[in-house]
Parts: structure tokens; C-alpha cells; sequence
């Protein structure tokens, strides 16, 4: 049955749809039509399909199509997916897609064990029922017999692996370590890595991040220096002070040296005959050497 996309109802707190895999639905869906209606309960509210929905509004659709479902159905679908993941070979990608299918089904009848909403509890009156509900994680190991960090970690994948990252890693048949680790990074770069990985010209995803570091230290390191002069921020009492203290330090470094001058000069006392015989080049090489020797690079003579 097709119904209008304005008439769909989306509960609040459910996750948000990731703009990229939107927009990359779209264009299957505009290829080759939708495949799988979304899914709603008898209140016309979102079950399954928020992507596929989104996707629809994206290409300007006003209705789509769809399939409802009382909560006996809900709980049936549900038992569905628990069957295929547990007798069912499936690959990693089939595993996400199922995973995640069952995560939108079980908020929907669990709608306190969303994300921010720990263990169940929404509030500190609820009621133990409430506050007992199992959250995805655990409900679904304990269905498959998948344990609670296998859980997270493909849903992990399958909400933040982008889709051309995603057919890079099946199509060289990645290890789910990897594929966790390219999820982790920015959406951007996850093609890059995955495609450097498949190349073999980076051997793991950590040897890719030490890469992106150091481009990035390269490339700030490479930015041009600007053509402004720079700006002098002081005021015009602080330059007025900043001249007087520079004038200061030279009046008394200056009479710093007039005074060792004159205190050298007064081992010289009484020697004013000696001083009458002596020639002139003798007496500035004599009292340079004295200066040099007592007053460093300071040069009198």
C-alpha cells in the first residue's frame, strides 16, 4: 500500500539517518526503484525504513510505499531476524543490514532502551519493569548467542562505515577488525583508507593515521606567511614607557663604564713622569689591554 510521507510519524529519540548513506540510497532507489517498503505500526509511525524514507523526500517523492504491522507482526518480524541471524549463513554485510533492521524494530517496542537512555532507565520513578527491559545489546546477544561486544561492534559498522568504504572492504575480503577500525574515521577519509589498504601502499589503519598527521603538520607547515605588516597593539603610553626605560638602561650602562675607566685610572697615580716618557701608541696599547683584559668586549682604546 502507498501512503503519504507527511502522514508518517517518526518517534522522537530515534537515531538520525546518516546524510551520506541518504543520499547514496537515493541514487539506487532512483536507478532501480524501491526494493523494500519502509515498515509502520497501525498509528502510521516509523518502524523500519528511516533511510528509505528519507531517501524518498530526498527525490521529491510525496507518498511511498509501505508495509503496517500490528504489534503481534512487530513481534514476528523480530523473531524473523533472530531466526536468520542464528540459522542463516550470512556474510558481515547481511549480518549489518539484519542487526540493524532488528535495532529499529526493538526501539520501536522498547522505545526507553534508545540511545542516551542506559539499561532502560528514563527516569528515577520508573517502574521496575521499565527499568529491567534489556537493552539491544544484551537482548540480542542473549537471542543469537552473539556476545554483547560482537553486537556493538557491527552495529558500529554498519552505522558509520560509509558505502563506498563498505564495498572496498567486502570486495577484498577485510577482517572485521579492520572494517571497525575505517569506520572510526571521518567519513572522508574512509574511501582513502580503505583504497591505500587494498593498494597495499598502508598496511594498517593506524599506519594511515600516522599519515593523515603528518599531512597535516606538512600541510600547516606550507601555508604562505601573511603579506600584512604586523600590528602594533600598544598604546601610545606604553611606547612612551618602553622609550624611557630603553633610554635609562643606556645612561647607566654608559656610566657603568666612565666609572670602571676612572677606577682604573687610578692605578696610574703618581706616575705622571713615567707617563711624560711614554709615546703615545704605548700608552693606548697598554691601557687597551688592561680594559680588554678587566671589562670584556668593551673597547676603550
Amino acid at each position: 500500500m502507498r501512503i503519504k510521507i507527511s502522514d508518517i510519524k517518526i518517534n522522537p529519540g530515534r537515531r538520525e539517518a546518516e546524510a551520506k548513506a541518504v543520499e547514496e540510497l537515493a541514487k539506487s532507489i532512483s536507478a532501480v526503484g524501491l526494493m523494500n517498503p519502509v515498515t509502520l505500526d497501525q498509528n502510521n509511525t516509523l518502524i523500519a525504513g528511516l533511510h528509505r524514507l528519507e531517501a524518498a523526500k530526498l527525490l521529491g517523492w510525496t507518498e511511498i510505499e509501505c508495509t503496517a504491522m500490528g504489534m503481534d507482526d512487530v513481534q514476528a518480524k523480530l523473531a524473523e531476524i533472530d531466526e536468520n541471524i542464528v540459522r542463516t549463513r550470512l556474510n558481515r554485510q547481511e549480518l549489518c543490514e539484519q542487526l540493524l533492521r532488528r535495532k529499529e524494530i526493538y526501539e520501536t517496542l522498547h522505545p526507553e532502551t534508545r540511545h542516551g537512555m542506559r539499561n532502560g532507565q528514563t527516569a528515577k520513578n520508573a517502574n521496575l519493569a521499565t527499568l529491567e527491559t534489556k537493552s539491544f545489546a544484551e537482548d540480542t546477544a542473549e537471542k543469537t548467542g552473539m556476545s554483547k561486544r560482537a553486537v556493538s561492534r557491527l552495529l558500529q559498522i554498519a552505522n558509520n562505515l560509509t558505502g563506498d568504504a563498505r564495498r572496498i572492504v567486502e570486495a577484498h575480503n577485510m577482517t572485521q577488525d579492520t572494517a571497525l577500525k575505517l569506520s572510526q574515521l571521518q567519513h572522508d577519509e574512509q574511501v582513502e583508507a580503505a583504497s591505500m589498504l587494498a593498494e597495499g601502499t598502508m598496511q594498517s589503519v593506524e599506519q594511515y593515521q600516522e599519515y593523515q598527521r603528518e599531512r597535516r603538520k606538512a600541510i600547516a607547515m606550507s601555508r604562505p606567511l601573511s603579506d600584512d605588516p604586523p600590528v602594533d597593539t600598544r598604546t601610545e603610553a606604553e611606547k612612551e614607557q618602553e622609550k624611557r626605560e630603553s633610554l635609562d638602561s643606556l645612561v647607566r650602562e654608559f656610566c657603568r663604564v666612565v666609572e670602571y675607566f676612572l677606577n682604573q685610572m687610578k692605578m696610574y697615580q703618581g706616575c705622571a713622569d713615567a707617563f711624560a716618557e711614554m709615546s703615545q701608541p704605548q700608552i693606548s696599547q697598554g691601557v687597551g689591554q688592561r680594559c680588554r683584559r678587566g671589562y670584556g668586549d668593551h673597547r676603550l682604546f
